[in-house]
């Protein structure tokens, strides 16, 4: 449920054909109603997780309309800023020299506060990106997203279009797919990583991502679209990723794609069977998640009825993203905290004060504490004791239980 007195933004949900055969066979996975908490509105998605009858890629049935979407990046995400590099930066660059000359032009799409695009620039290359992020966090970066910030960059200008965990966003892949490789130059290069989800399945609950690449899904999309893959793996920037580099070789195809190739239709059967087990074990995990946080929030009402004391949720992650909008219903003070520089003073959805650094608490009068860091949260509870705060209740919210 959203919290009263709240704006709740409603997209125009439409279904639409398989992103990879153009086929209307889906197959229902399953279905989520979520209300995502942002930092003006609620969000209401609504997603049928479905694995194509025909082919087996997995992706949302229905789609958002773009004018949704784009308020949703302003208000609901969280992104990485502060400069500090949230990805192995050193590999990331690696890829990127190896591709494209010293001085080449690259264009990044979803610069995110363009940290990467700052490592570009000082070591020699011509680099320029856009995201939907607002001036204050990135004012080097232009604002453009998707559809309207490639419209902003010339054609046919770029040795490299690289592009970091956006192609699971978008609306339609094929169309983004177009805009983007418009910007290439011909042998250019197209460097993507994705979220991989034959190994992290997970990964297709949440609720931003609209479509589940496998590497085979992902090689058979930039294929139909004039791209000679790359030989030698590359390795992901980030754990959950995989990482792909393709040259355009066929600029007819980029603009006009062929249809989906029987090799990769003759792979369906084994491909829906995996999605199913898949996308199983995801939902499992996350029910079990979302479990968790909703304990670890009654436990927190149970300490304080009233809801005056300060609640303070430590690690600004995917657990803090769970609880952060059932604490925000409970209690009148809620405040993300912690430790790293890139996370310190940037926003964090549906809480009106930004993260901030853990010594916040010691100027409450009461306090309540949820633990978010599932490697960390032993330790958290440690440190939090040896401060002398006294707390009404220290809580692992991974666990759903007392810390």
């Amino acid at each position: 449920m959203a919290a009263p007195d709240r704006p709740v933004r409603q997209a125009d949900w439409r279904a639409v054909a398989c992103d990879l055969c153009c086929a209307n066979e889906a197959e229902i996975l399953g279905s989520r109603e979520v209300i995502v908490r942002g930092r003006t509105s609620d969000f209401e998605m609504r997603f049928d997780d479905v694995a194509c009858g025909r082919c087996g890629f997995v992706q949302a049935l229905k789609r958002p309309d773009e004018r949704f979407l784009m308020d949703y990046y302003r208000d609901a995400h969280i992104g990485h800023r502060g400069g500090e590099l949230h990805f192995d930066g050193a590999s990331r660059l690696a890829a990127v020299a190896t591709r494209v000359p010293t001085g080449g032009r690259i264009i990044e799409i979803g610069a995110n506060d363009g940290a990467f695009c700052a490592e570009l620039s000082k070591a020699g290359f011509d680099a320029f990106g856009f995201d939907p992020v607002e001036a204050d966090e990135a004012a080097d970066v232009e604002k453009g997203f998707l559809e309207a910030g490639i419209a902003a960059a010339q054609p046919k200008s770029a040795d490299a279009v690289i592009a970091y965990y956006v192609l699971e966003h978008v609306i339609d892949a094929g169309a983004w797919l177009r805009s983007a490789l418009a910007l290439l130059k011909d042998g250019g290069v197209l460097i993507l990583e994705v979220p991989n989800y034959a190994t992290h399945p997970q990964d297709s609950l949440n609720p931003e991502h609209l479509l589940h690449f496998t590497p085979e899904t992902l090689r058979e999309l930039l294929e139909q679209h004039g791209l000679m893959i790359e030989a030698g793996a590359m390795s992901p920037t980030v754990a959950y990723g995989q990482a792909i580099a393709a040259r355009l070789t066929d600029p007819a195809l980029a603009e006009t794609p062929r249809p989906v190739s029987d090799a990769f239709l003759a792979g369906a059967t084994a491909r829906l069977a995996e999605a199913r087990t898949a996308y199983a074990a995801a939902k499992a995990d996350r029910d079990q998640r979302q479990a968790a946080a909703e304990n670890a929030c009654r436990l927190a009402q149970e300490a304080d009825p009233s809801g005056k004391a300060s609640a303070f949720i430590w690690g600004a992650n995917e657990y803090a993203e769970r609880a952060a909008p059932l604490l925000a219903q409970a209690f009148s003070s809620v405040q993300v905290v912690d430790k790293s520089a890139s996370k310190i003073g940037t926003p964090f959805p549906g809480l009106v004060a930004p993260i901030a650094h853990p010594d916040v608490a010691e100027d409450a009068k009461a306090r309540v504490f949820l633990l978010c860091s599932p490697n960390w949260n032993t330790q958290i509870a440690e440190e939090i004791r040896a401060s002398g705060w006294d707390a009404l209740a220290v809580i692992d919210a991974v666990t759903g239980k007392a810390a």
